[in-house]
């Protein structure tokens, strides 16, 4: 191995070029996207300037960025944060960071920084064994945190979601610190590590997003004040956290909670009028809320996709309602000791006085009032890319486009985060798989154009179409969705049909994976997803040998959604067709995981055939790595064979 000061006494893009010529002379390939990626990552560094950089799969998007970063952390021993939006993802970048180690020869302290809900906390375990100390489960947990196991992953045990909900860290503050078993908390431990120490952090977006906000209001931040490098990988959701973490909302339940309050520590001499008021504040928003629940299961019912964000109506009831519920609070607050101003401010930024909010309704469990201000791209912009920092930031789905400058490709992710102009664009690396010879793309145009009028109709011409698709590769097959409605027809349909291989849906909570093991080890299975089955699974080999598209992912009319298109001028060229191509990017990524894969993405929804005429169909074509293309089955078909033939030779 080169000693530790060769490389530190290196120009950074030497030390890196040796290390990839290193890696090829043993055995390894050398891939030239990723090269390029890693040299012009070097020079981003020595400029401190921002990179965005576009990586298919196949270039080794990881090794090329943590080439840099670790010599840089030789030269200057600050500290790199690397930032990717799941777990599976921060645990594969653990391993890679411990390869390049070794093959470098040196040694730095690697952290995997997971988020909090990952972690058990030892005082709410032990809250929950005082009313449950016969419970099995609860003392197996109890015994395996007595060694300092506290991962939730780590524990391998199937913990119900609800039990996990009543265990795992809820916060992390003053309390932790003067917590009598901070000393043996493996959470407590990693935040103190993160915020002391140098070395490699790997965590996820949340967690970035959250140090970044913490720092711009003055405070500390999570990791250590002298950082260096920041790279974020599958950067085309940071809008998404960024607004995620700028939203403020509360419910029903919270605000009642308040109220009751008030109405419990009233004085003795003025209960009866403080209680009064209570009441009528309570009666007010109980009447808001369940207004608002109807108008949101209206909107569920006339949406195509699933949403997470509705619209909160503009109509008169709604205002009175929510005018009263206003009015309710500020006279209980002037009634009452008890301080009301959160609420007062809630229930006035949700009222938009001023316009510059973006307000909207979300229901799960329960229904929220969210408001986030309109735009947040000038915060996003300096907290992400501070004067003096190199901040990197990759993805295989960045680009909407296919013609133009390296900006202009990446137009739509560069704008929704305000990339700085100083900031370097790299053109998009292509994926060295061979796309040409071991995929074809399938467009049908069989099926009517999917409408909410026509939904029956369109699901029936698409199932009889999955069935014939099916027939081709015997199984193997994910089919996404943008509409869980649509995912649990079809699937009652296909399970009904007694096909010739099981049919699988996306399960809830932890039973995501179990499902997904199912699908890997059961080789012809079919699985159904929707939401983070778009991009958050990865299966290589003949089990997943066809995805199949039941619908464009357009986005969903939402408030956000429309403020963005207020912006420009082409509401669907600039907005509605940038966001469903990064989203199809994604779907269709799935597909090829290794070079060794090969299979069919199918896309069923007739807009992207030439039936349709839509203008955004030779952009759909551009965007997708399988640039083989058809609209007749047959050739499917006989591509399948020719796949299985050249299997059966060798």
């Amino acid at each position: 191995m080169t000693p530790i000061n060769k490389w530190e006494n290196l120009p950074i893009e030497t030390s890196t070029r040796m290390f990839f010529e290193k890696a090829a002379g043993s055995g390894l390939e050398l891939r030239q996207g990723q090269l390029d990626m890693a040299l012009e990552i070097c020079a981003t560094i020595k400029e401190y300037k921002p990179l965005a950089v576009e990586a298919e799969v196949g270039i080794g998007k990881s090794y090329a960025y943590l080439v840099p970063a670790v010599m840089e952390y030789i030269r200057a021993n600050r500290q790199v944060v690397i930032a990717t939006s799941t777990i599976a993802l921060q645990e594969q970048l653990e391993r890679d960071v411990k390869n390049v180690l070794e093959m470098i020869g040196v040694r730095i302290s690697t952290t995997v920084a997971k988020g909090m809900r990952n972690y058990l906390c030892g005082q709410r375990l032990d809250r929950v064994l005082k009313s449950s100390k016969d419970d099995c489960t609860l003392n197996t947990v109890k015994r395996l945190y007595s060694f300092g196991i506290a991962d939730r992953s780590e524990l391998q045990m199937n913990i119900p979601d609800e039990l996990w909900d009543k265990l795992c860290v809820e916060h992390y503050g003053a309390g932790c610190h003067s917590c009598s078993k901070n000393k043996s908390c493996p959470y407590y431990t990693m935040r103190k590590t993160v915020k002391e120490q140098h070395g490699i952090v790997i965590c996820n977006q949340n967690m970035l997003v959250a140090h970044l906000k913490n720092l711009q209001g003055g405070g500390k931040g999570i990791f250590n004040q002298n950082g260096g490098i920041m790279i974020i990988d599958e950067a085309h959701n940071l809008e998404s956290k960024f607004r995620e973490a700028f939203t403020s909302s509360f419910t029903c339940e919270e605000l009642l909670r308040t109220v009751k309050n008030c109405s419990e520590h009233a004085p003795y001499k003025r209960a009866s009028e403080i209680k009064k008021a209570a009441f009528n504040a309570a009666r007010h928003i109980d009447r808001l809320f369940k207004w608002l629940v109807r108008k949101v299961k209206e909107q569920q019912a006339n949406n195509e996709s699933d949403a997470s964000a509705y619209y909160l109506p503009n109509d008169a009831v709604t205002r009175s309602l929510l005018t009263d519920a206003y009015q309710g609070i500020i006279d209980l607050a002037n009634r009452s000791t008890f301080i009301l101003a959160d609420c007062r401010s809630l229930m006035r930024e949700a009222m938009n006085f001023m316009g510059d909010n973006l307000v909207w309704l979300e229901m799960d469990s329960k229904l929220k009032i969210c408001f986030c201000k309109k735009d947040i791209r000038p915060k996003i912009s300096r907290m992400l890319f501070p004067f003096g920092k190199t901040t990197i930031l990759t993805s295989a789905t960045i680009s909407d486009k296919t013609d133009g400058t390296p900006a202009e490709k990446c137009g739509y992710f560069l704008q929704n985060i305000a990339f700085p102009v100083i900031g370097n664009v790299s053109e998009p690396k292509r994926s060295p798989f061979d796309y040409d010879n071991n995929t074809i793309l399938y467009c049908s145009s069989k099926l009517p154009r999917p409408t909410q009028d026509n939904k029956e109709e369109y699901r029936e011409s698409a199932i009889n179409e999955i069935v014939r698709l099916l027939e081709i590769t015997g199984g193997k097959t994910l089919i996404l969705f943008t509409a869980k409605e649509d995912m649990d027809y079809v699937y009652k349909r296909l399970s009904n049909m007694h096909l010739p291989y099981k049919i699988l849906i996306q399960g809830k909570g932890s039973s995501q994976a179990r499902q997904l093991d199912k699908f890997k080890t059961d080789v012809n299975s079919v699985i159904l997803g929707t939401g983070t089955y778009w991009e958050g699974i990865n299966v290589e080999g003949e089990a997943l040998s066809q995805v199949i598209i039941f619908k464009l992912p357009f986005p969903v009319p939402d408030p956000i959604i429309d403020y963005k298109m207020s912006l420009v001028k082409d509401k669907v060229k600039e907005v509605a067709v940038p966001e469903m191509i990064i989203k199809l990017k994604q779907g269709t990524g799935r597909l090829i995981r290794s070079s060794t894969d090969n299979g069919i993405v199918s896309i069923l929804d007739p807009r992207a055939s030439r039936k349709e005429k839509c203008f955004y169909r030779n952009t759909i074509l551009g965007a997708l790595c399988e640039k083989n293309s058809t609209e007749d089955i047959r050739k499917i078909k006989n591509f399948w064979n020719r796949l299985n033939a050249q299997k059966e030779a060798v």
